[in-house]
């Protein structure tokens, strides 16, 4: 399946991030620590300025290869999924296209706050607050979009409601995702010095990175336990079918041994209405 490529592509990105950050981890400690004369302490240390900054990258690469796992198993990119609805594929492809260019800003970023060895914007936290505020707000945004995508797939979907909510549930796991990346907008500036706390940043970008990992892994498990909801309810009607039968065979050999006045004179019993599980999201009409 196309979004395993993502998946598989996404998680030895993030393992070679965190093998690069915690290579200048302590670095990244002590210049926290001195905020004295930034500037000249990272100038000293140009292979790990280098380090942190690919760490970064390479951390928001594999987000970004989890977003994209999101909108691959949508499968609007191919026939027929294509043409289900004319207006849903439209917003697919701008939900696609919105985050190809958060992804290309994510990366030019660098190279725009980094333009020397000597001096980088990215590292010392000076006039980097805009940068570092639009990539998160791009990251939030970006996540609130793709799950937009099931939550009009639910509005046109005609399932039971167990199914709904489990499809729904199972494709909108980036929720998690965004409420860290809302906790790192709130906690990256530091403004009893005037810069971006890099520490804050990227412990929250390696949890953002790994939730979202894990969570794009478990809706891969959403066939499985669609499959049991379905075993459930077939299991369910035949039980209650099972039910209907032996009760109309008990009434008719009640009539049949000579208890007909009660049996004849007795309405016949009204279907009863369905649990609200059972009522379609959408009418067939």
């Amino acid at each position: 399946m196309g979004n395993d490529y993502f998946l598989v592509a996404g998680v030895p990105i993030l393992l070679t991030g965190f093998a690069l950050l915690q290579s200048v981890i302590y670095q990244l400690y002590w210049t926290e620590e001195s905020l004295t004369d930034n500037t000249t302490a990272w100038s000293r240390h140009t292979d790990t300025s280098r380090r942190l900054v690919a760490a970064i990258e390479l951390i928001w690469v594999a987000i970004y290869c989890v977003k994209f796992c999101y909108l691959a198993q949508f499968k609007f990119y191919k026939p027929p999924y294509a043409y289900v609805d004319a207006a849903l594929t439209r917003h697919y492809w701008a939900v696609v296209g919105l985050c190809s260019v958060g992804f290309l800003f994510t990366l030019v970023q660098p190279i725009v706050l980094c333009t020397t060895r000597g001096k980088c914007r990215y590292i010392d936290g000076l006039d980097t607050r805009s940068w570092e505020i639009a990539v998160t707000v791009i990251d939030i945004v970006t996540d609130v979009l793709v799950m937009s995508i099931p939550m009009l797939l639910v509005h046109m979907a005609n399932h039971v409601r167990p199914y709904t909510i489990a499809n729904f549930v199972f494709k909108s796991l980036s929720i998690f995702s965004v409420v860290v990346a809302a906790t790192r907008l709130a906690l990256q500036y530091d403004s009893t010095v005037g810069r971006i706390r890099y520490v804050s940043v990227t412990f929250l970008l390696v949890i953002e990175a790994t939730i979202a990992l894990i969570m794009v892994s478990i809706s891969g498990y959403r066939v499985v336990f669609l499959d049991f909801l379905s075993e459930w309810e077939r299991r369910k009607t035949t039980h209650s079918t099972r039910l209907t039968v032996r009760q109309g065979r008990h009434r008719t050999a009640t009539a049949a041994g000579g208890g007909g006045g009660e049996a004849d004179n007795a309405k016949p019993s009204q279907p009863r209405a369905g649990s609200l599980s059972d009522l379609p999201i959408l009418s067939t009409t």
